[in-house]
C-alpha cells in the first residue's frame, strides 16, 4: 500500500499552529495579543447585537491601515464565538486575500462600522461559501487551535494516567 503524500494546504495550517503558543489554560485575549504582535496591528473584537447578524456570514474581518476588526454573532455560544474569531484569525494569518469593497460589501461596512470610511478598508473578508480551500484552511486552523487549547498539560496527573509513557 502506497502512503499518501501530505496535503500542502493542511501542512501549512499545521506548521502555523505549531509555531504559535496556545495559552494553557486557554485565554482568547492572551492568544489575540500574540497574534497582534505577529501582524503588527491591534485586533478589535466586535460582537454584533442580536438580530444584526441575521443573514450575514458568521464572521467578518475588516482590515484598515492601523487595525483589524473581527465582527461575530454575539448570540453564538462561547465556544462557537471563539471558533468564529479563530476562523477569521486563520484567514488573517494564512494571508487569504480579501475581496474588493463592491457595493454590497461597502453597504456592509457602512452598516456595521458607520464611523469607518469604506475606502480606507484594505481587506474585507465576508464569506458564506464553505467549499473553497481557504475556508477549509481557516476551519482547520480554528479547530486545531481550540483542540490544542483543551489539551491537558503534559505533566498533569490526568494525562499521565490516561496516556502512560
Amino acid at each position: 500500500m502506497r502512503r499518501r503524500r501530505p496535503d500542502p494546504i493542511i501542512e501549512q495550517v499545521r506548521r502555523m499552529t505549531t509555531a504559535l503558543r496556545i495559552p494553557q489554560p486557554w485565554d482568547l485575549a492572551v492568544f489575540l495579543a500574540q497574534v497582534t504582535a505577529v501582524v503588527g496591528k491591534e485586533i478589535r473584537l466586535m460582537p454584533l447585537p442580536p438580530g444584526l447578524a441575521d443573514g450575514m456570514p458568521c464572521g467578518v474581518l475588516l482590515e484598515s491601515a492601523d487595525h483589524i476588526v473581527i465582527a461575530y454573532d454575539a448570540e453564538s455560544s462561547g465556544y462557537h464565538a471563539e471558533h468564529i474569531v479563530l476562523h477569521e484569525i486563520g484567514h488573517l494569518l494564512l494571508d487569504h486575500a480579501g475581496v474588493d469593497a463592491d457595493r454590497a460589501r461597502r453597504a456592509t461596512i457602512e452598516m456595521l462600522f458607520p464611523s469607518m470610511d469604506p475606502d480606507s478598508v484594505l481587506r474585507v473578508l465576508q464569506r458564506s461559501d464553505y467549499d473553497d480551500a481557504a475556508e477549509h484552511q481557516a476551519e482547520l486552523f480554528a479547530s486545531l487551535v481550540l483542540s490544542e487549547s483543551r489539551t491537558a498539560p503534559v505533566g498533569s496527573p490526568v494525562r499521565r494516567t490516561i496516556f502512560r509513557d
